[in-house]
């Protein structure tokens, strides 16, 4: 979706974890690795819109992650949102900055199918920490707060499973 707003925009990326690897994406316009992720559409919440952007972008049903100790507590009137691992801010150009929810999700899947023409053909790989690692001192496009985000993700989801 193009620019909501003149200034800011509100955006959802998520770090998809599956079997001790969290997944990158070689962002097409920017040449950077991210999760997927992209704008949040009128009318949807930022869990919504992070599950769209999964399926969109790299063609994964994934299920979203809190923070350590988070626990949904619904009621009658208040449906808990899952809550981002992190919130940045970040600038596109002079003119326009992105506010990002980030979220970790679990899939059981790594195939990779991207849903929308333009996301077809896009690179995408899965990394265990220590891929990340070498990743991160070997290649300028994997920016340190995307490394942070990558390895919480992994990290947190794991820890789900001990």
């Amino acid at each position: 979706m193009a620019h909501l707003n003149y200034y800011l925009d509100l955006c959802a990326e998520v770090f998809v974890v599956n079997e001790g690897a969290v997944l990158l994406r070689l962002h097409d316009k920017y040449d950077i690795w991210t999760g997927p992720g992209g704008h949040i559409d009128p009318g949807e919440d930022a869990n919504q819109a992070a599950l769209r952007e999964a399926w969109e972008e790299v063609g994964l049903e994934v299920e979203l992650v809190g923070p350590a100790g988070w626990t949904k507590a619904d009621t009658e009137r208040n449906i808990d949102l899952i809550p981002p691992i992190f919130v940045n801010r970040h600038r596109i150009n002079e003119h326009h900055d992105h506010s990002c929810f980030v979220f970790a999700a679990k899939s059981s899947s790594r195939e990779i199918n991207p849903q929308t023409e333009a996301d077809k053909g896009v690179t995408c790989i899965w990394l265990n920490q220590a891929e990340l690692d070498q990743l991160k001192e070997n290649d300028p496009r994997f920016e340190t707060s995307v490394y942070k985000y990558a390895t919480t993700a992994l990290k947190l989801v794991e820890s789900m499973l001990i």
